[in-house]
């Protein structure tokens, strides 16, 4: 009897870490309807010899890929523009998956726990930043003023478990989720169940979501541990957004443009690079031992054309992700101005 229960412990395992089981859906140059309330629409893959250096703005708009930004007015978004299209892409129509049971939410407060307004910053920097589910940097846009796009590049972690059980980790880019009940994010999920006598079982695949819809994984991006992710999300409206998700380790690109479900609303006060503790069928996850996390290139821009960069200086927030009895479980350091470092401490 215990051969037998143990062999179904495995079996149940298995099957969690292997993550998204439902069936793609998928439309190339069109408009899908989601069960969750979204509306995605994908762009004709560019072909084999395109190079969108020399493509025209017509060109770029058809298949899905972000405008070329001027060099006159914005040199240093144009030089991350060169930058990224100077090295071959594999573009790939995206295959999406509905995960049933787990959201990426807003950030979630410790009780008791009141954050200040650092005197002076502009924009607002938190002083005593923690949360239970979100680890990493959040930036607040200037009064008067919204973001129109995050960008941000991780090393996806190998997850381990630091006990037995179900373990995850989230690594994404994305904006609102701080004093708003949406969030427009993407990442990846880093996921580890361990049991005894059978060990661990891992799943790592990439996502995105539009809270509260819940998270959609992409089928065919693959990602595998030690792999470079660049992630840039880009504000069309406050129902639409666009995402541009590359892992550079493969040089496989997707992009595509979603539009929010009904009643969702971007307000596009906050943009975060962040490692988060999911909700899994309605209760916070412990967190996976990804023991070193990285966001480099860490960089968003306002709606008044400006931008920025993360840094110590006080241009964002870091934020200590906190467990039981108000112990750290991940904690970010600001390295550069674009760069953020983040050590995982605890699952719990």
């Amino acid at each position: 009897m215990a051969t037998t229960r143990s062999k179904s412990a495995a079996k149940s395992a298995k099957a969690a870490a292997r993550g998204p089981a439902k069936e793609a859906t998928k439309a190339t140059g069109a408009v899908a309807k989601t069960s969750k309330g979204y509306s995605i629409r994908t762009y004709e893959v560019p072909p084999p010899d395109f190079d969108a250096r020399t493509a025209s703005d017509r060109e770029l708009l058809h298949h899905g890929l972000p405008s070329r930004p001027d060099a006159a007015t914005e040199p240093q978004l144009r030089a991350l523009w060169d930058r990224a299209f100077s090295r071959p892409h594999t573009w790939i129509t995206p295959e999406f998956i509905e995960v049933e049971g787990k959201v990426h939410g807003p950030v979630a407060r410790p009780r008791g726990v009141t954050p200040s307004i650092a005197r002076g910053a502009t924009p607002k920097t938190v002083v005593n930043a923690t949360s239970t589910n979100w680890s990493g940097s959040v930036a607040f846009a200037p009064s008067g003023n919204t973001y129109r796009f995050v960008l941000g590049s991780w090393t996806v972690p190998n997850p381990y478990a630091p006990g037995y059980g179900a373990f995850y980790a989230s690594e994404w880019v994305g904006i609102d989720g701080w004093g708003s009940n949406d969030v427009f994010q993407a990442g990846t999920e880093t996921q580890v169940v361990k049991v005894p006598i059978f060990g661990e079982f891992r799943s790592v695949y990439a996502w995105w979501e539009w809270f509260p819809a819940g998270e959609v994984a992409i089928g065919n991006l693959g990602v595998s541990p030690g792999d470079f992710m660049t992630c840039l999300m880009c504000v069309n409206s406050s129902t639409t957004g666009t995402v541009y998700f590359s892992n550079l380790s493969t040089n496989v690109s997707t992009t595509f443009t979603i539009t929010a479900p009904s009643g969702t609303t971007l307000v596009g006060n906050s943009a975060e690079w962040i490692v988060e503790r999911p909700s899994v069928n309605g209760s916070v996850a412990s967190l996976t031992d990804y023991d070193v996390e990285f966001f480099d290139g860490c960089i968003a821009g306002y709606s008044d054309g400006r931008t920025l960069g993360i840094s110590s200086a006080g241009s964002a927030t870091p934020v200590t992700m906190t467990g039981n009895g108000g112990a750290s479980l991940s904690v970010p350091t600001f390295d550069a101005s674009q760069l953020i470092r983040l050590d995982w401490r605890a699952a719990n």
